[in-house]
C-alpha cells in the first residue's frame, strides 16, 4: 500500500510539473523574445537566415492569447524586445497596440538592429516611427525561411 501511494503522488506530481512547464515554456517564448539584444525582422546573414527574435516572435503571435503574452512581455523588455513586441502587437491587436503606442517612453537611446549582413545601432525613436508607419508589417507575412 505505502508503494501505491508514493507511487500515486509522484504521478500527481509529475502531472501537475508537466502542465506547468507546459503553460511556462509557452510564455516563456514572449520573455525572451521582451529581453531581446538585437532587432532583425527579414534574412539576416550571409544566407539571409531568420533571426531568433522574429522565430520567437511568430511562435508567439501563432498562440491564441497572442496580445496578453505580448502585452505581459512588456513589462520588462529590453528597448529591442519592445521594438519586436510593437511588431506583433501591430499585427495582432491594433487596439492594443495603438494604446501602448501612444504611452510608450520613448527614450534617446540607440538599439542594435540587424538588416541583412550589417549590424548597426539606430535610434529607438527611429524605428517606432518605423513601426508605426508599417515598414515591419510585410515580413511576417513572408514565409519563414
Amino acid at each position: 500500500m505505502k508503494t501505491i501511494t508514493v507511487t500515486l503522488t509522484a504521478g500527481i506530481a509529475l502531472a501537475q510539473f508537466g502542465i506547468s512547464v507546459a503553460a511556462t515554456s509557452e510564455s516563456t517564448t514572449a520573455r525572451d523574445l521582451g529581453a531581446a539584444k538585437c532587432f532583425a525582422l527579414g534574412g539576416i546573414g550571409v544566407d539571409g537566415l531568420m533571426s531568433d527574435g522574429e522565430r520567437k516572435l511568430r511562435a508567439v503571435l501563432e498562440r491564441a492569447d497572442a496580445s496578453q503574452q505580448l502585452q505581459t512581455a512588456l513589462t520588462h523588455a529590453t528597448l529591442e524586445g519592445e521594438l519586436y513586441i510593437l511588431v506583433g502587437l501591430r499585427r495582432c491587436d491594433r487596439t492594443a497596440y495603438h494604446k501602448i503606442f501612444g504611452s510608450l517612453p520613448r527614450p534617446d537611446s540607440d538599439v542594435e538592429l540587424a538588416r541583412g549582413c550589417i549590424i548597426s545601432r539606430e535610434p529607438f525613436r527611429q524605428l517606432l516611427s518605423q513601426i508605426h508607419d508599417g515598414r515591419f508589417d510585410d515580413f511576417l507575412s513572408r514565409p519563414p525561411r
